[in-house]
């Protein structure tokens, strides 16, 4: 009799074990469970914070944009001031504004000068008045690395436009390839080279 009721026994646990795995079982390839097990990609990636990629545009500029504005600015300034005069304007004046924009150097220095000649005694004796402006196109170079001793340096193409009132007026458009370098704590022209001439006409009668 005992030992009836212990296989009884025995079987009832044997059972009860097979049919909690089945439930166990059952509940994990539920749909809720599926869901439950699931990996949240949005809780995975809050708790595991990670650097994020770099933007394209971090790449540290070879210049910088304000730096790079105030070359420009020289540069425009100092092709206005080669083509703006008037008869009456004194060399030494206008030497000193212009030469204070450039770098010193003599090529420079040479090339930034007034009409001369006949040029000059046409001014005066049709009492002239030149004025010019500049169109900076686009930059062709931009370095950081010193060369010759010298800074940062920025080459620009850029379109300067003189119009010369003399007797008929007349206008003139130039492309130069403008240099300017950082030198002492400034940006300076340092260098100038005729890139082309374009249209020359009378645009009005005096």
């Amino acid at each position: 009799m005992e030992r009836r009721r212990a296989i009884v026994i025995a079987v009832a646990l044997i059972a009860l074990a097979a049919f909690v795995g089945l439930a166990v079982t059952l509940s994990r390839s539920s749909p809720e469970a599926e869901k439950q097990d699931a990996v949240d990609p949005t809780q995975e990636a809050a708790s595991e914070p990670s650097t994020p990629a770099a933007p394209l545009d971090s790449v540290p500029a070879v210049i910088e944009p304000q730096e790079l504005a105030d070359a420009h600015r020289v540069m425009r300034n100092y092709l206005v001031t080669l083509g703006t005069y008037t008869y009456r304007t004194t060399t030494g004046e206008w030497r000193a504004k212009a030469h204070a924009l450039t770098d010193g150097s003599p090529a420079i220095l040479d090339q930034t000068t007034l009409p001369t000649g006949r040029a000059w005694a046409e001014c005066q004796r049709t009492k002239c008045s030149s004025t010019a402006t500049a169109d900076l196109k686009r930059d062709t170079v931009l370095s950081n690395a010193p060369v010759d001793g010298a800074g940062r340096s920025v080459t620009t193409l850029a379109t300067t436009t003189v119009r010369l009132h003399q007797e008929k007026q007349t206008s003139q458009s130039t492309e130069f390839q403008i240099t300017a370098t950082y030198t002492s704590g400034k940006w300076k022209v340092s260098g100038l080279q005729l890139a082309s001439v374009g249209d020359a006409g009378t645009t009005e009668s005096s």
